[in-house]
């Protein structure tokens, strides 16, 4: 099959592309991405093909003619072009990151704003056979997960991708020998970078001496790799249905965008419930050392760790609880008066302050509590708990009793402790222990005439 016939079965067999979409093409002026340039051009259906380039300003002379060589390819083929320039040591040294990563940080948030400022459905890069398996031998000596050893995507989501950018890669299939020898074929031009003769980097240095050496073992090594990644990428797909199985029923599909949970239970059911939790929390922010600590340690109860994200996660007694900071409530007060009917906290819930009659039934104490109103001294605040409050549980006969010391008896987690109000008295008496229990003080007796409902509705 001829190499243009192989490049349009690649797209319709993964979904690329579809007729009427318009494509932003990322050329350096290298082989690679001048190649594909070309193929797209002369892919029909598209509603139009962009061309963009970025000077990284890392060559001198040599950066300055890519971007020239890169401005004539766009006029010969009549494409849109666009083109920016970076300070990249600058950006690299502000950031203390390596050259490449701020090279790559910069690009695809430049790609991104153009595609999304200039219309283009995607972004096409010239990543093809060879780089995926540099990419997941890289990661191999780096040290990687399953994800890391599944090669780069043929197309990555706008959820997934960088800076949400909309990635396809037309040429994954393809080695970098064929694509040479393509050009040769249709006297297509392009520009040789200097510095892939350099084995600074360490993907040049397994480019060049590396994989070299495994093509001697086996002359087809590229593309065994290639089967072996999509064997590795069907398996973490199902790894990751199992695991959604496994971990998004209860509690875990009632928690809100904020917080999540963790059975311990069905954790340890696994051989390596540290491997599991990796998959788990690396979408949190929590990297492969604090997976391994947490997973040798989950009889630590009370262990608690701080994601790169902000996340913070609690062990507690039977599950591990996921908190966002932005979750917690703020440390305020709020304060009710005679005249109030409704009031908001912080932490989105909303209380109601109704007139009663005496209840039949009395409620739990948890969302509704009925309270003697003539027992009230206005103006009321609401709080969260704190360190020393002390109140008589409802029930309890007029016992006294910590707060700390009720929480650890209904074994309260730390995470919902922190998250806990307390409705307040004139008098400087806790009232209600919102979402727990009343205050004895505050009951309906024989003698109450005046009585108020108090009513809490979930955000």
């Amino acid at each position: 099959m001829a190499f243009e016939e192989q490049f349009y079965q690649y797209i319709k067999n993964n979904a690329l592309l579809e007729s009427g979409q318009s494509v932003l093409v990322a050329v350096s002026g290298g082989l690679d991405s001048t190649v594909l340039a070309h193929l797209l051009h002369a892919t029909p259906g598209l509603a139009k093909v962009g061309i963009c380039h970025c000077n990284f300003q890392l060559r001198a002379a040599e950066s300055d003619g890519d971007e020239q060589f890169v401005r004539a390819l766009a006029a010969e083929l009549n494409a849109p072009f666009f083109v920016t320039s970076f300070n990249t040591n600058d950006y690299a040294a502000t950031n203390g990151i390596s050259t490449q990563m701020a090279a790559r940080t910069l690009r695809y948030a430049w790609f991104a704003e153009l595609c999304a400022r200039e219309g283009y459905d995607l972004l096409a890069t010239a990543h093809h056979l060879n780089d995926n398996v540099e990419t997941t031998l890289l990661n191999l000596t780096r040290g990687t997960g399953i994800a890391g050893l599944t090669g780069m995507a043929h197309r990555v989501s706008r959820a997934e991708g960088p800076e949400n950018a909309v990635v396809i890669r037309p040429l994954l299939w393809a080695t970098r020998t064929e694509i040479h020898t393509y050009a040769q074929q249709n006297n297509i031009a392009w520009r040789e970078d200097s510095s892939n003769l350099s084995d600074d980097y360490a993907r040049n240095f397994i480019r060049h001496h590396v994989v070299p050496l495994l093509e001697d073992l086996n002359p087809n090594f590229l593309y065994t790799t290639e089967r072996t990644m999509q064997r590795m990428r069907d398996m973490a797909a199902n790894y990751a249905f199992m695991l959604q199985q496994i971990f998004t029923s209860g509690d875990e599909t009632a928690a809100p965008a904020t917080e999540y949970t963790i059975q311990k239970q069905m954790l340890l059911q696994f051989p390596a419930p540290g491997q599991v939790l990796l998959e788990l929390l690396k979408k949190y922010g929590f990297d492969p050392e604090q997976a391994r600590q947490l997973g040798e340690h989950l009889d630590h109860t009370g262990l608690e760790l701080v994601s790169e994200t902000g996340w913070r996660l609690l062990n507690d007694r039977q599950v591990l609880q996921l908190t966002h900071p932005d979750h917690l409530p703020a440390l305020e007060q709020v304060w009710v008066e005679e005249t109030d009917l409704m009031v908001k906290l912080p932490d989105g819930n909303t209380l109601f302050f109704m007139p009663s009659e005496r209840p039949v039934v009395y409620p739990d104490g948890r969302d509704t509590i009925i309270i003697a109103a003539d027992k009230l001294q206005f103006p009321l605040h609401l709080r969260p708990w704190q360190p020393g409050d002390v109140f008589q549980p409802f029930g309890m006969h007029g016992h006294s009793q910590k707060l700390q010391d009720y929480f650890t008896n209904e074994k309260i987690s730390r995470l919902d402790k922190e998250k806990v109000w307390v409705l307040v008295n004139g008098d400087t008496a806790i009232i209600w222990v919102v979402g727990f229990r009343l205050d004895e003080r505050f009951k309906i007796v024989e003698s109450t005439h005046k009585f108020l409902k108090v009513n809490r509705i979930w955000r």
